[in-house]
Parts: C-alpha cells; structure tokens; sequence
C-alpha cells in the first residue's frame, strides 16, 4: 500500500489558513472525467448559507466542506440544515450526536476537528490545531454519510468538468501577493511574492467568456468582493501545478433536508 504524501507548507501569516498537502497515489484511481471541450459552460452554483469566517482557527478544510454542503448542485440545492443519523455519529469520534445541524461556523469546525482524525498529518484538534487537508474533509463527509464517495480532477480541465456538476473543493498554495484583492475581485498571483500558507477554498463559478474561477473564502463577508474573489485562468493553472488538489464529493441524499 502506498504512503500519502505529507508535507507541511510554511506557516501562515495574517490570515489563518491551515491546508496541509495530502496526496495519496490511490487517488489516481478515482480521477474524475474530463468532458469535451464543446460541453463546458459558464456556471454559477448558489450558495444558500452565510459565507462562514474561521477566525483564527486553521479550519479551513472543514469551512471548505460546509461551503460545498451549503451551495447547489446538479445532485441536489444547497443543505440549509444537516441530519446526522446515530450510526453517523458513532463514527464521528465524538464531534456529532444524531440530529440536526445548521451548516455554520460550529459545524465547520466539528467538521475540520473529524478531519483531522481522518487524515494522515500528525496530531489532532483539539487540543491541537494541526490543520488538514481536503483527503481528510472528504473522508469526514464519507464517515458522516453525507458524501457516498469522492473524486479528484488532476488537470485544470477536469477539474472544469467537475463544475459543471457542482461546486469543488480546491487545496493550494497560499501567496503573499493573494491575502487582498483587487477591486473587481480578481485575487493577485505574484508568483515571487513567496508562499505564505496553505489554504483550502470552496469554488463554485466558472466564467466560459473571461475563463475566470470565482472562490468562496472563510474570512468573512469583509474580504474580497464579500467573502469571494476570482482566479483567472493561468493563475489557477500555475497553483494547481504547485502541488495543489481538487476534491470532489459525492452527495448522499441520506441525511439530508
């Protein structure tokens, strides 16, 4: 069986961030497909819950996941509260009891704390905020029964492919340039700004026309363009390369209202 690789990026500054890289070979066997060219349009999947802020936790995978729960998609709209059902909570290591949950900021982090039981870094939260990565939010969604398998888009086309369906969650890099945007939203990618992090966002929009890729973010309605902001295409290009990581889930329509 082959290792996960794990590798802390560097530590975060000003925002917390808390994406570790967790690239399990295995994946590979679940790589998600890439349509013809002439099949992709513009999309723009609705979020039906607040833009959430982490504070200074580094929940950024588990925010990352609530954001997916919460926003449309081809399977099913937007989840505006979440049931957990008893065998789903004997498998959450204690951070669910069966019921209902809202998909906030509380339930974020119960999420991000399943995570980190789940992935392959070190450590665990609490009492420890170790960060995760999305391998580990998706395996929580797994555990909690929300999410019936999950896939992952190795190449900007695929993971264009998977929007069309839905939104995704994507793992990068974090520069210094990035931490504001510019005033239409666009986030800065100055490749020699230096890496300040790692960080794990909700995508949920494409733009067929500019080829622009809108995020939601976890730093509250006061950044970007109210929580969001855009990649344009080569900059997304260029951070996917940098040993970044798409993940897509599955939705279950069991435990679900």
């Amino acid at each position: 069986m082959s290792t996960p690789h794990v590798e802390l990026l560097p530590a975060r500054r000003g925002r917390p961030m808390g994406r570790h890289v967790e690239h399990d070979p295995r994946s590979r066997a679940f790589a998600h497909e890439t349509l013809p060219a002439d099949a992709i349009r513009s999309v723009a999947w609705t979020r039906r819950t607040p833009v959430l802020d982490q504070g200074q936790l580094g929940s950024c995978t588990g925010n990352a996941g609530t954001g997916l729960l919460g926003t449309d998609s081809a399977a099913r709209p937007g989840l505006t509260s979440v049931t957990i059902s008893a065998a789903a909570a004997k498998a959450s290591h204690g951070f669910f009891g069966a019921g209902v949950y809202v998909p906030d900021e509380d339930f974020a982090v119960r999420l991000y704390s399943l995570a980190t039981r789940l992935d392959s870094i070190s450590g665990y939260y609490p009492p420890t905020d170790t960060g995760s990565s999305g391998l580990g939010v998706a395996k929580a969604l797994h555990a909690l029964g929300l999410a019936t398998s999950y896939s992952h888009a190795f190449s900007l086309a695929a993971l264009t492919s998977a929007l069309q369906h839905g939104p995704v969650m994507i793992g990068i890099p974090w520069l210094n340039s990035m931490f504001d945007t510019d005033r239409d939203g666009r986030i800065p990618v100055v490749r020699s700004s230096g890496i300040a992090g790692g960080h794990e966002i909700e995508l949920n929009r494409f733009d067929a026309t500019t080829g622009d890729y809108w995020i939601t973010n976890s730093w509250g309605t006061g950044w970007g363009a109210s929580g969001s902001g855009y990649f344009t295409t080569p900059d997304l290009r260029w951070l996917l390369a940098q040993q970044g990581d798409v993940t897509i889930p599955t939705w279950s329509v069991v435990g679900t209202e």
